[in-house]
């Protein structure tokens, strides 16, 4: 007789127990008719007004926004399913990457960066309902106003930093600050802190104080120094673009969701250059639907992008080489940019992170599932953040060029040792890259070379980056909880001398991570503008009927992170396209 008890190991244990908690106290969150309707092939329509491509951070808040006019159709196409009880649980959103919810993209090989991995760099992005807002760590900070006043002072007009608040502040219900100059209540995003921290907590915000930092809002006045994580939150669990925008507009009659959806092309007119609708897959048959009015794409900085250049819109040498027809010699691709740096990890001697044994115990699941409580809440156990200056960026222009999320969990968990680490990221790239086809083949995945650290300024600021996370651990704070660096993560340098110079240079060309921004490759700007893709009213230059509203129109990466500014992109878009068709 087999001993099925044997077979089980505990992370199945953890997820059937997980599950079972849920469904009996917390049903709720994954009851069907609380979710979008996904409608039959056979009752799509043959034309939309408006097509937008990419149930994503963007799209779920264009297709609320929009179908709020009952006079308008809207087709919101998404390549993937609903979210799940994993993706709402913020301390798993790791165990996402590489699952069927993910691209599973990687980089072509870097030169200085993702060594480890041979140089190809792990790019986690979003493929289900809400995109990356349900895979992603939740951190919801806008960036500093020197960078939305730098769009502007580029020939983006209206897009100053005065100007988009009040677009920042309409899509959220902060549950901490509640309405305030800087922060809304009532709009369909929450943000909240996570209900459970750890002490670390608390020794985050001493460290800070101990090396001369305040503690502050930095979506407020002032951005530099530590900070509480406020997270895209809603009692406990994750609140994706998919739960805060698209379940509130689920029965609107003027809106479909079709998942499953992969699309192919667009289709456009190339005499009149005017783009009418889509072609794409699904459940093994090929659709084309017409747009009336718009086509609006928003599949994010990679697979936007990539359907521009398939549809005859991009760069026409490569497009040539490719003997795709060319509809607009647009630079589609370029300007690729994202925030990036090196996990740093340190022992303890007292037991205060948040481990597996902890996590996955009985206690810590009903605390979760019935009260919203407990580790379980915290989003990838991220408790803190930082924001601070190198010695490149002097700290009183209140423009920093470093993030440390300050984190008191560790993914693997390293059987369960009291580890946490702080992840510095380079707030302001010199470097740009590129994003191309590899072929005219719609299901190949796009090349995409981010050239990190291909600039001394960027290796230098990461380098610093990680210097700073060590000042953290050297602080009397954190040396009475006797926080010593942990050199076994680093496997490729331990022929090195821990924490020279030597060996801080390999762990930055080794152990690089991304944190999910990579932006800016439909670059907004004049149509004077050579480097520019889209309008600031995000429309084509050169192509009628074409949006696009994702992270890719982004002209410089906000040093913050990037779901909240793509957020307020789409209500931003979402207005701009009502002001066109209002009177229509």
């Amino acid at each position: 007789m087999i001993d099925i008890s044997a077979t089980i190991t505990p992370l199945t244990a953890f997820y059937v127990a997980l599950f079972g908690a849920t469904m009996m106290f917390n049903y709720n969150s994954i009851d069907p008719n609380l979710r979008p309707i996904n409608i039959p092939s056979t009752d799509l329509f043959s034309a939309y007004d408006f097509i937008i491509v990419g149930a994503g951070s963007a799209g779920c808040v264009l297709a609320n926004r929009l179908s709020e006019n009952p006079s308008w159709s809207i087709l919101l196409l998404e390549v993937g399913p609903d979210e799940n009880i994993v993706t709402d649980t913020p301390l798993l959103a790791f165990n996402m990457w590489r699952s069927p919810l993910d691209w599973n993209y990687t980089t072509v090989p870097q030169r200085r960066a993702c060594l480890l991995a041979g140089g190809r760099c792990e790019w986690p992005r979003g493929r289900v309902i809400g995109g990356s807002s349900s895979l992603n760590f939740m951190v919801y900070a806008r960036g500093n106003r020197k960078d939305y006043d730098g769009w502007a002072a580029d020939g983006n007009v209206g897009w100053s930093y005065d100007e988009v608040l009040p677009y920042f502040r309409y899509s959220e219900d902060n549950r901490d600050y509640g309405e305030t100059e800087f922060h809304g209540v009532g709009g369909p995003l929450t943000v909240s802190r996570a209900p459970y921290h750890s002490p670390l907590q608390d020794a985050f915000l001493q460290a800070g104080k101990e090396l001369g930092f305040d503690i502050v809002d930095p979506n407020a006045m002032n951005q530099t120094g530590f900070s509480i994580l406020q997270g895209t939150l809603r009692n406990g669990s994750r609140c994706s673009t998919g739960k805060a925008f698209l379940r509130p507009a689920r029965n609107r009659p003027n809106l479909h969701v079709a998942e499953g959806a992969y699309v192919t092309k667009i289709l456009i007119e190339p005499t009149t250059k005017t783009a009418f609708g889509v072609q794409f897959e699904r459940g093994g048959q090929t659709f084309e639907i017409k747009a009336k009015k718009e086509v609006i794409m928003s599949a994010g900085s990679l697979n936007t992008p990539q359907l521009l250049m398939l549809s005859g819109i991009g760069p026409a040498d490569h497009l040539s080489n490719l003997g795709i027809p060319i509809i607009a010699d647009l630079p589609v691709g370029n300007n690729l940019h994202d925030h990036y740096g090196t996990p740093v990890v340190y022992s303890l001697n007292e037991p205060i992170t948040i481990t597996q044994d902890q996590y996955m115990s009985s206690d810590s699941i009903l605390s979760y599932t019935m009260y919203g409580q407990g580790p379980l809440t915290v989003p990838i156990g991220i408790e803190n953040l930082a924001f601070v200056n190198t010695s490149m960026n002097p700290r009183e222009l209140d423009y920093p060029d470093i993030e440390i999320h300050l984190t008191s969990s560790l993914p693997d968990m390293h059987n369960n040792k009291q580890l946490w680490f702080g992840l510095a990221q380079v707030l302001h790239p010199k470097t740009r890259g590129t994003v191309r086809l590899q072929s005219t083949n719609p299901f190949d995945p796009p090349l995409m070379d981010p050239r990190y650290y291909e600039t001394d300024y960027d290796f230098e600021t990461g380098i610093e980056g990680v210097k700073y996370t060590l000042a953290v651990s050297n602080t009397p704070t954190f040396q009475k909880l006797g926080s010593t660096f942990y050199s076994d993560f680093y496997t490729a340098c331990a022929t090195m001398t821990p924490l020279t110079d030597e060996y801080i240079q390999c762990m930055v060309e080794y152990y690089t991570s991304t944190i999910f921004h990579p932006v800016g490759t439909c670059r907004m700007g004049p149509e004077s503008d050579s480097r520019s893709v889209v309008s600031p009213q995000l429309l084509l230059h050169g192509v009628n009927g074409l949006r696009v509203v994702d992270a890719s129109v982004i002209p410089t990466i906000p040093g913050g992170n990037t779901n909240a500014p793509v957020i307020m992109v789409a209500e931003r878009g979402a207005t701009f396209i009502k002001q066109t068709w209002s009177s229509a």
